[in-house]
């Protein structure tokens, strides 16, 4: 059936050609990726043990675009697209739970997810997305997931157990940036694939290890320059960024701050460790010496409640525009309840699959796969926020673009 379906396809190309003129023997390269898709979806999966097909709707939700995803995000993306049945979320669920899991396969590979800090549901999330995507390769055996509370010493001493223990692939964020990097470099060098997410880029990509994956951070904090631009128009605004010296918001910000229009003034930077408490006590500071600023850049939209709660304990109306890279329901819903139209919130991706598509590229790597060293960068676009948006139905810690299913987000804790 799968030779009658890819023949038919190949018919119906030359009997076009054939009969119309204005069509040359060369298909244009749009349409023969559609060919090549539709081919190797009828195929089955390839020599990497992946398939590229994906429902635009998966993509829209995740990624907010179907355009410029990269081949090996496809690949993620149709295996978090696969359904998830019941016996598959309570093992999810007790991977998740437990740190370390036998999946029941028989497989022979070890994967861990290492986080420098995974104490917030987004890194959660994120946690559970990787343990989803890892039970979808029966040649998975074993996962491992290890958090180092954010202390950078504990951070190396986890990554050296993980090379001690001969796992196969290593998934993370560098929390400790560039102080992770001789653990990395012992551990490419023991011919453990290392992948990092979210931007989490130190050293030298392609030597140091294989690739990481992003979206395009830089064009994330030029497009939070544009809105702030547009939207604030002349003030003062504020960065507010994760873990101290993590890659990700010094990217964004280094690639923003130059964009920004000589009628903004940036008052200030401050770390937050992405958590609520951590914004409650920079935006305090903030305000407490400008209490007139008018505008914010930040990554986590969850972690920025505490934002809203420095503002209401200061009496201070929520007249500013924010910038965020996640989308967590939490800060969706509150911003209907405040209901304050010059409260203006604009918005990216939460990223969380990010981890997904790690684990694709380590698994293809060990098949072959020629990785880019200049990484698998995502397409990234904002959005605003808009009445309509926040969902009861989904736990209000929930990324809105996250792939996890919702009765395994109600057994995670989301509320």
């Amino acid at each position: 059936m799968k030779r009658l379906f890819v023949s038919a396809i190949v018919i119906v190309l030359l009997l076009v050609v054939a009969t119309s003129g204005a069509v040359t023997a060369t298909p244009s390269p749009h349409n023969t990726a559609r060919v090549a898709q539709a081919t190797q979806a009828a195929q089955g999966p390839d020599q990497y043990g992946e398939q590229y097909d994906v429902d635009p709707a998966v993509l829209k939700k995740a990624v907010g675009t179907t355009e410029g995803v990269p081949k090996i995000a496809l690949a993620a993306f149709h295996r978090a697209a696969l359904p998830v049945d019941q016996k598959m979320m309570d093992l999810a669920v007790k991977c998740w739970k437990d740190k370390i899991c036998d999946t029941g396969t028989g497989g022979k590979i070890t994967v861990a997810l290492a986080d420098g800090f995974g104490e917030n549901f987004w890194r959660q999330m994120t946690h559970m997305e990787f343990v989803l995507q890892a039970l979808t390769y029966p040649e998975i055996g074993k996962i491992i997931y290890v958090t180092s509370l954010g202390d950078t010493a504990r951070s190396i001493a986890d990554f050296k157990s993980l090379v001690a223990q001969h796992v196969d692939i290593i998934i993370g964020f560098p929390d400790a940036g560039d102080a992770l990097l001789p653990a990395v470099r012992d551990a490419t060098a023991n011919g453990i694939i290392y992948i990092t997410h979210s931007y989490g880029k130190i050293g030298e990509p392609g030597k140091d290890y294989p690739t990481f994956v992003a979206e395009d951070v830089c064009k994330l904090g030029e497009l939070f320059a544009d809105t702030l631009n547009k939207e604030v128009g002349k003030g003062k605004i504020a960065f507010l960024g994760g873990t101290p010296g993590n890659a990700l918001s010094a990217y964004w910000q280094s690639c923003e701050e130059p964009k920004l229009s000589k009628d903004l003034t940036l008052v200030g930077k401050a770390d937050t460790s992405w958590t609520q408490e951590g914004v409650l006590e920079a935006v305090s500071g903030l305000i407490s010496k400008n209490p007139d600023i008018k505008g914010y850049s930040y990554e986590a939209a969850d972690s920025f409640l505490g934002g809203v709660r420095a503002y209401q304990a200061a009496s201070l109306p929520l007249d500013i525009v924010l910038t965020l890279r996640t989308d967590e329901m939490s800060l969706f819903c509150e911003w209907e309840k405040i209901n304050n139209p010059n409260f203006k919130v604009f918005y990216a991706s939460g990223g969380n699959y990010q981890s997904r598509i790690a684990l694709t590229a380590a698994m293809m790597k060990l098949k072959g796969y020629d990785l880019p060293a200049d990484g698998i960068i995502l397409p990234t676009v904002m959005r605003q926020l808009t009445k309509g948006t926040c969902n009861p139905d989904i736990p209000k810690e929930a990324s809105t673009s996250s792939l996890i299913p919702i009765p395994i987000f109600k057994q995670m804790g989301g509320q």
